[in-house]
């Protein structure tokens, strides 16, 4: 009973990690396309890890249990790969030095647009707003294609 106690407990502590890990990565990138989503798929797993475990599985029935907490585990050591698959390889930083480079101008924060919008293809991309000679230019920068085109000017 002890060592499955333990158990749980490791499953909150690699949780609480790695939502500390998705959540500094994915605001590199401002949360682009769903990075933001892993913490709360995190939470909902555990809430359901833990009902199956308490309320579902009968107390006597030890191999269900062990099942349930192996399967938490080898989730919880996938889920890693499975989000830096998705990350992109430019973070904003990177795409407002490229352009602020290749355009000219000086880096404004935006009050018309927030940090990405959706494109026609339906993935975000960062919007980055650019102060040359009086007059503000913004671009739509795509990490994944790392392309970018005039937007709203």
């Amino acid at each position: 009973m002890y060592k499955r106690k333990r158990l749980l407990q490791g499953i909150l502590v690699i949780s609480a990690l790695e939502m500390l890990y998705y959540y500094f990565i994915g605001k590199q990138y401002l949360f682009i396309n769903g990075l933001g989503d892993m913490p709360f798929y995190i939470i909902g797993g555990n809430a359901l890890l833990f009902v199956a475990y308490f309320i579902l599985v009968e107390k006597s029935n030890i191999r269900k249990k062990n099942a349930l907490i192996i399967i938490a585990y080898a989730l919880l050591i996938i889920a890693p790969f499975y989000f830096q698959k998705h990350v992109p390889s430019f973070n904003v930083d990177d795409a407002t030095q490229i352009i602020s480079r290749t355009e000219g101008g000086k880096v404004v924060k935006d009050r018309k647009f927030s940090g990405t919008i959706v494109d026609y293809s339906g993935l975000e991309v960062y919007i980055i707003t650019l102060e040359k000679d009086k007059e503000v230019s913004r671009y739509a920068f795509d990490p994944y294609t790392e392309k970018y085109y005039a937007f709203a000017n």
